[in-house]
């Protein structure tokens, strides 16, 4: 029964999206609305292929995924050795950049670079743009730059983990041996880093592929055409073209499958366990006078990735107008007060992005629980097989699973009559929220449950306690933390998600991502800029205040739990208190 539940679901969800996404590349007339066919027909393909438009757009996406993927891969490993190898300053504010850069919507990056970059931007306005740079970044160059900015932070976390467990007892042999830093890395530490640098080179170029936020802004301005804009842009227009839509998106889930399975057989073949009983911890590289240099660059990286772009959003957001700049008679609060006055537009985007994100990551942490703790007790095929399903339906491109979502509660029979969820509606919206969140919360949550000792509920299964109880009195206590986590996490994610959102748009109104790209494309980006801003602080007042008293309580009963085990210690040791 369980399995029965769980491929029912994984097909409910995810399958059967894909497939009709798949379908209808091969099935033109399926969900024609004048003469429905099932005849079988490569005419979409065809098309596609034969389109000069469609086959740019494909040279598009794979050249700006592999310039993009080597730059992030060099700056984010420079990054990781930088702070995990050297002793360079300010340590600890260098570590937290790349997840500061790592949590902000790679679309709000580029919309704020778009203000700092235009020729009118706060940069011109300041004197320090350069003849020829707007123009230069309204192309493939300017999109190189903002992805690696935006994809860095994913190269550091891989490289650095890698970084971990390399011990220095190689690299002091090398130098006994007489051989300089520079040869250590490049015979000794780079061929042991290699697997996690292919792993990040493989990652970040899926990334881009399957990426809207720069498709839907920069590279829509710079008429640069992107596989994932393509298939919005035929699944958006009127008439809507299902056919040109599903062949392009299975162009990118083959491309996107391609680098999956290059993924897997490189972790097959990678070696990557260099902790061992012998393992000496690194030593960190004296830089000498090259310390104060090294930080200055990092923190200048940080400053164009993070710092100046949220400037950039702020200012636009407390003033009239772009051309005015920042002078005294510009400033205004307008466009913050129509974000947080009740009844406007925004403030009903920014309301209800919140709300579905709140209704997503709990529904998506209640079911990761649930399926965690079945799995936890699966035999030894189940368990691994949703897994890996959970892991593979991450690569999935959210403007290929919206497109799919399309497919089933508008077109396919007995779907689109169901009550909840229902096409147009926000139901539906959420249920997309969830099935693209399930497998980042199942993955978090089951990795927790899966270090309880089965000890635990075989006594309490004989002390006559229910599963109910068993799941609320024991397994959720242990596991709160990593519940919480799955949740913020889900709950921030949401909140910023923008394929899912510009497909499936209810009809009581948009959330806030497709908000915030229509009022930039109606050139209204003061109001954008303070509803971006609005839900950025939303988002993270709200996971503050949610994450904070958490964890606070979880420290507290620790320090609790430790002092009574002590006491119990002394009195089984007959000492006094």
């Amino acid at each position: 029964m369980l399995a029965t539940l769980i491929y029912a679901a994984f097909f409910l969800l995810i399958g059967l999206p894909l497939a009709l996404v798949l379908v209808q590349a091969i099935l033109p007339g399926l969900f024609d609305t004048l003469s429905a066919s099932a005849a079988f027909s490569l005419e979409p393909l065809q098309r596609t292929f034969g389109s000069l438009r469609v086959a740019i757009s494909i040279i598009h996406s794979l050249e700006l995924a592999a310039a993009v993927a080597v730059s992030a891969t060099a700056l984010g490993g420079a990054t990781a050795v930088l702070v995990q190898r050297t002793n360079v300053p300010l340590r600890s504010l260098l570590a937290a950049l790349p997840w500061l850069v790592f949590l902000t919507p790679s679309y709000l990056k580029a919309l704020a670079w778009v203000l700092l970059m235009s020729p009118g931007g706060y940069l011109a306005q300041l004197g320090l743009l350069p003849s020829g740079a707007s123009h230069a970044f309204f192309a493939l160059p300017g999109l190189i730059f903002v992805h690696t900015l935006s994809l860095f932070p994913l190269a550091a976390f891989i490289i650095a983990s890698a970084l971990a467990g390399l011990g220095s007892e190689m690299e002091d042999a090398a130098r006994l041996g007489g051989a300089s830093p520079l040869k250590v890395w490049l015979h000794i530490n780079g061929p042991l880093l290699a697997p996690a640098i292919a792993m990040s080179l493989i990652a970040i170029f899926a990334e881009v592929l399957s990426d809207f936020g720069m498709a839907s802004t920069i590279a829509r301005l710079s008429n640069f055409g992107v596989l994932t804009y393509g298939i919005y842009a035929a699944a958006s227009d009127y008439p809507v073209d299902f056919p040109l839509a599903g062949a392009q998106a299975l162009i990118l889930l083959a491309l996107i499958l391609l680098v999956v399975c290059a993924d897997r057989l490189l972790r097959r073949k990678a070696d990557p366990r260099l902790i061992s009983g012998r393992s000496r911890p690194s030593r960190a590289y004296d830089l000498g006078i090259l310390r104060w240099p090294a930080a200055g660059a990092a923190l200048l990286v940080g400053a164009l990735a993070f710092y100046m772009p949220l400037i950039a959003i702020i200012a636009r957001a407390a003033s009239r107008t772009l051309a005015d700049g920042l002078s005294v008679s510009n400033l205004t609060a307008d466009n913050l007060v129509g974000v947080i006055s009740v009844g406007t537009g925004a403030n009903g985007a920014l309301v209800r992005s919140l709300y579905y994100s709140v209704v997503t990551a709990a529904i998506a942490c209640v079911v990761a629980l649930l399926l965690s703790v079945q799995l936890d007790r699966a035999n030894r095929v189940m368990r691994p097989l949703i897994l890996g399903l959970s892991l593979g339906a991450v690569a999935i491109p959210g403007i290929v699973l919206g497109f799919g979502y399309i497919l089933v509660w508008n077109r396919l029979p007995g779907f689109r009559d169901w009550p909840f969820p229902h096409y147009g509606d926000g139901s539906l919206l959420v249920t997309g929220y969830v099935a693209a969140a399930l497998p980042y919360c199942l993955v978090i949550i089951a990795a927790a449950v899966g270090q309880l000792a089965p000890s635990l509920f075989d006594a309490a299964r004989l002390q006559g306690i229910g599963a109910i109880d068993r799941l609320l009195r024991i397994t959720l206590p242990l596991v709160l933390l990593s519940v919480v986590t799955a949740f913020l996490l889900t709950f921030i994610r949401t909140v910023f998600e923008l394929p899912i959102s510009q497909m499936l748009i209810p009809i009581s109104g948009p959330p806030a991502p497709p908000m915030i790209l229509r009022l930039f494309s109606h050139d209204r980006d003061g109001p954008a800029s303070a509803l971006s801003l609005a839900a950025m602080a939303a988002a993270g007042i709200g996971a503050a205040l949610v994450w904070l008293p958490v964890r606070r309580a979880m420290s507290t009963r620790g320090i609790r739990a430790r002092t009574q085990g002590l006491k119990a210690e002394a009195q089984a040791a007959g000492i006094p208190r």
